[in-house]
């Protein structure tokens, strides 16, 4: 099903390009930030919490009145391990697992293609592909392995550990997003915008992740 949306969404996305191709205005380029909650769906979410995401890139607008952008983003998403996910690497590592994380990096190319709203409101749909980077960290606490000092006049010790890293693994894959949003125009060409995507990490196992973003266009 999410195969033949995205289908037809790149289909549109192409007849729009062809109605643009005759405009003779010089393409409008406008960067973006935004960051957000990260909830993790699908089997991911047995061994990743919910996170957030950060993230930057820009649009290339054809003409003024396009209804067609071309997005590039670069983005960051962190999670906490579940439980599941500890035990799973203490009984792997034979050894204390205390905590981990999952980090995703990502770096996409999208279609974007808005529909009029409202006067300064627009919904759009968007969807694309790119690179993704996959870490995730398993660590144990270790009271000596940070900053630690006794006085041997009063006896008084201070300090802290530090987390000491168990495992790791990393791999990069390619992968896809899909998802939604609505942007308010605000004066010169800037906007506000709040999105929603999906993103799935062709892994052995596929990794699901949907960030729930707000973000600034100028």
């Amino acid at each position: 099903m999410l195969r033949t949306m995205f289908a037809s969404f790149l289909v549109t996305a192409c007849a729009a390009i062809g109605s643009t191709a005759h405009a003779q205005e010089t393409p409008l380029v406008r960067w973006h930030v935004m960051g957000g909650y990260s909830e993790t769906v699908g089997s991911t979410r047995d061994y990743l919490q919910g996170g957030y995401l950060v993230g930057a890139g820009f649009s290339i607008t054809p003409s003024r009145y396009s209804p067609l952008d071309f997005r590039f983003d670069v983005s960051y998403s962190e999670h906490q391990a579940t439980n599941y996910l500890l035990d799973l690497g203490q009984q792997s590592a034979n050894t204390q697992v205390d905590d981990g994380t999952g980090s995703f990096w990502s770096g996409t190319g999208n279609v974007v293609y808005h529909v009029p709203l409202a006067y300064g409101v627009r919904a759009y749909g968007i969807a694309g592909i790119g690179v993704y980077h996959e870490r995730v960290e398993l660590t144990q606490f270790d009271p000596y392995g940070g900053y630690y000092y006794c006085d041997p006049f009063l006896g008084y010790c201070s300090g802290g550990g530090a987390d000491a890293l168990v495992s790791s693994s990393g791999v990069t894959k390619f992968g896809w997003n899909a998802g939604a949003g609505v942007e308010f125009a605000l004066p010169y060409g800037r906007a506000w915008f709040l999105e929603a995507r999906y993103h799935r990490i062709s892994t052995d196992t596929p990794v699901e992740y949907v960030p729930i973003a707000v973000g600034y266009r100028f």
